[in-house]
């Protein structure tokens, strides 16, 4: 019954929130009072006590959570690793791709009380055709590597790729371009 942020319909945060609850025992459209909004409206929602709880997918800090836990008392909610199992349990084949992670302990430092959190995680990749020309793929990538501070300034985690793990894209293959683009920027 509680009032829970689950981010608009269509939204990747809509599919994970959805599978994360069921992954829980709960039904999404009954145990819950679902609010289709996204996290540009959650935290002040929150605030305001018009939800209880929000789901938000995002590079770490989030800005939004950042600044609603530097005014506003909120504590993250721990997503154990045998929530992951559940959901490969679950039979459904994109579910095979979520992975237990941490929030480190200073990602929400009044949030957090100096506590790493479990939690559950996804990749976002950038996806184009193998029809894409190596060249111009790794022109592409090297752009939005290079452009990734500005880019951030409206999609947070583009500030946040990391060259080490940018190279994992399963289930699908790492374009040649992007490759040879990774490969050169080897230290």
């Amino acid at each position: 019954g509680k009032k829970v942020g689950v981010g608009q319909e269509g939204s990747g945060v809509r599919l994970i929130a959805d599978r994360v609850l069921s992954a829980a025992d709960l039904d999404p459209r009954k145990d819950i009072v679902p609010f289709s909004v996204g996290i540009d409206t959650m935290p002040g929602l929150l605030e305001r006590g018009e939800l209880d709880a929000f789901f938000w997918s995002g590079g770490l800090p989030t800005g939004a959570v950042q600044d609603l836990s530097e005014r506003f008392d909120i504590r993250l909610v721990p997503l154990e690793p045998a929530l992951v199992d559940r959901l490969h349990a679950s039979g459904e084949a994109a579910s095979r791709y979520y992975r237990s992670a941490v929030i480190p302990a200073d990602a929400y430092g009044k949030a957090q009380n100096g506590t790493a959190v479990p939690t559950v995680a996804v990749a976002n990749l950038l996806v184009t055709t193998d029809r894409m020309s190596a060249g111009l793929t790794e022109g592409f990538t090297r752009t939005v590597i290079d452009s990734r501070d500005r880019i951030g300034d409206e999609v947070h985690p583009a500030q946040l790729v990391d060259l080490r793990t940018a190279i994992y894209t399963d289930p699908l293959p790492l374009h040649e371009g992007a490759k040879r683009y990774y490969r050169s920027e080897k230290p």
